[in-house]
């Protein structure tokens, strides 16, 4: 009859309407949900971008007949690639082709520590290649979210470091960007604390710190504290947000393994193991120049898991060039190169998992 006809009509155009709504694949949706920034380093064809190739130049670097005209500032060639395909690219920042023009150092180097094994740079260089990742791979800016996430995912740092990505986040709470009942999920591990980095009981216990405030009446207890995750339960109880409960924060806490320390991956493989969270839209802390590169990390880790139908992005405060002092516009232009050689392997891992 011509009501059951009707009713078959309407249902028949939800169903191609959630057709047209679906993602074709999980990682059409991963792609959707991440942010345009890999657009920065490599094009779709997988080669490097100008911006690199420009970083390249200025570490002594050449590409063969590359369309990019050498530019004046950049010193004598040292070693000439054959084209700008990534997988030709990687292996010479990473060092594993001419070791003294490396930009990623040594394997087991913290970024804050000193580091004989990468690039030695003139200040001129420095200011250069820190010019060209804050103008062309938009490594300084403060970053925001523009969508609603299903939690927060705190990621953990140095003592320096979690106070300022706490500072951020607690700024985001008072912009109402989302609600303070949201679960915040601390992403920490086992790392000793480092005094080479200011993570010093004198430190711990600083309210002049200069980043944060404590909360009023924070009252401080004699406990030794020893490690990361430990440290930044601290510096939550000092410092957290006055309308974020301390019932909404969940610590998830990953051993070292065999390596040095907990990473940004294995804190998030442990938050999928032990919280097995639902599908959508997640939104991590961090600060610049490491949001970009904590995110090729983490959707990588979840590629590798399946689990395309979460999407985390990666946002922060903002990074000042350092222009005063000589050795710190060196050390920073040092570590945004070892940064940038970190997200090209990750793009690279990444772009292959989605060709399987």
């Amino acid at each position: 009859n011509m009501k059951w006809f009707k009713w078959a009509v309407v249902t028949l155009i939800l169903i191609f309407l959630a057709w047209i709504a679906t993602p074709r694949n999980a990682d059409e949706m991963s792609y959707k949900c991440s942010s345009n920034a890999k657009d920065l380093y490599i094009t779709s064809e997988g080669e490097v971008t100008d911006a690199i190739v420009k970083l390249l130049g200025l570490t002594g670097i050449r590409i063969e007949g590359d369309s990019l005209k050498v530019q004046e500032n950049w010193p004598e060639p040292r070693i000439y690639l054959k084209s700008r395909r990534l997988e030709e690219v990687l292996p010479l920042v990473q060092g594993k082709i001419a070791p003294s023009i490396t930009w990623f150092g040594g394997a087991k180097k913290e970024r804050w520590e000193e580091d004989p094994e990468k690039l030695k740079l003139p200040i001129s260089q420095a200011m250069e290649i820190t010019k060209v990742c804050f103008d062309s791979l938009k490594l300084g800016e403060k970053t925001y979210s523009t969508k609603k996430p299903k939690a927060i995912l705190f990621l953990g740092s140095t003592l320096p470091s979690v106070r300022q990505r706490l500072a951020y986040l607690n700024e985001l709470y008072d912009l109402k960007k989302f609600s303070h009942d949201l679960p915040v999920y601390i992403l920490t591990g086992e790392r000793k604390l480092d005094e080479a980095v200011g993570e010093t009981h004198a430190s711990l216990m600083n309210p002049d710190n200069g980043i944060i405030s404590f909360r009023q009446g924070w009252i401080a207890s004699q406990e030794t504290i020893l490690d990361e995750g430990e440290m930044i339960n601290l510096v939550f109880a000092q410092s957290r947000h006055k309308d974020l409960h301390e019932k909404n924060i969940v610590t998830v806490y990953s051993q070292k393994g065999e390596g040095r320390r907990a990473t940004t991956e294995s804190t998030v493989v442990q938050w999928l193991k032990e919280y097995s969270p639902s599908a959508g839209y997640y939104l991590a802390i961090s600060h610049q120049p490491y949001n970009f590169y904590q995110e090729c990390v983490i959707r990588r880790v979840l590629l590798q898991a399946g689990r395309t139908d979460i999407c985390v992005e990666v946002v922060g405060a903002g990074l000042e060039m350092k222009i005063k002092d000589d050795n710190k516009v060196i050390d920073q232009a040092k570590n945004l190169l070892n940064n940038i050689s970190r997200i090209l392997y990750e793009l690279l891992i990444i772009e292959k998992s989605l060709k399987k």
